[in-house]
């Protein structure tokens, strides 16, 4: 028995009409861990993450994917092209961005409550204690799983579109640079570049070239 969507929710997708929905209205993604009885979308299941590793299956709905893959990130990781999760169909990364509170209510607070002792999973690798504003489905035909120190992260492949978005619409120019801006010197910080004037390099070519991307995007919106 599953309970009705949330009022103000979009319809779901077909390939999501199969999840679970949650007393509060909410779908549950495939990865999502059940906690105490209860799924808890702050927690990753780790056991999806082998069946999406092994079966090529979407993170969100958890069918099985088809030549491109979809991974839903944020500018910083558009520059590394390294990402934690792996990847979706298009349609359902396209729902995540409109319908999920962290990605569409950039400035809501996260529940912190009622967490786990021991949370079942973290992701792998940096990551930057911000909220973005902005996201971006990163569509690719390649991606390489790679073993990092604390687990599994995904080296992206070159992208064959990229769908930005804020507040659960179309991201503006200004607000993509902002965002990028902002992220930059987090990034810097964390991964340590800042020491290697080969790493800085490398940074401001990738930066150049998303900017090179985000010139053609706009100028033919």
């Amino acid at each position: 028995m599953t309970n009705e969507l949330r009022a103000g929710l979009p319809p779901l997708p077909p390939k999501m009409q199969r999840l679970y929905i949650d007393r509060r209205g909410f779908p549950v993604p495939f990865f999502v861990a059940m906690v105490n009885g209860e799924p808890d979308h702050r927690v990753v299941d780790p056991r999806a993450m082998q069946v999406c590793l092994r079966q090529f299956r979407c993170w969100i709905c958890g069918g099985p994917l088809g030549r491109f893959r979809s991974f839903t990130i944020g500018p910083m990781c558009a520059l590394n092209r390294i990402n934690s999760e792996p990847p979706s169909h298009l349609e359902c990364a396209r729902y995540a961005m409109t319908a999920c509170p962290f990605l569409s209510r950039p400035h809501a607070k996260r529940r912190e409550g009622g967490m786990p002792d021991q949370p079942l999973n973290q992701p792998a690798g940096v990551h930057l204690d911000r909220n973005p504003g902005v996201a971006l489905i990163w569509t690719t035909r390649t991606f390489k799983p790679f073993k990092a120190s604390d687990g599994v992260l995904f080296d992206l492949g070159p992208a064959e579109s990229m769908e930005w978005y804020a507040e659960g619409r179309a991201a503006t120019r200004a607000e993509i640079d902002e965002s990028i801006a902002s992220g930059l010197q987090k990034l810097i910080e964390a991964a340590g570049v800042d020491r290697d004037e080969n790493d800085l390099r490398e940074l401001q070519r990738r930066i150049d070239e998303l900017r090179g991307v985000l010139d053609l995007a706009f100028a033919e919106a």
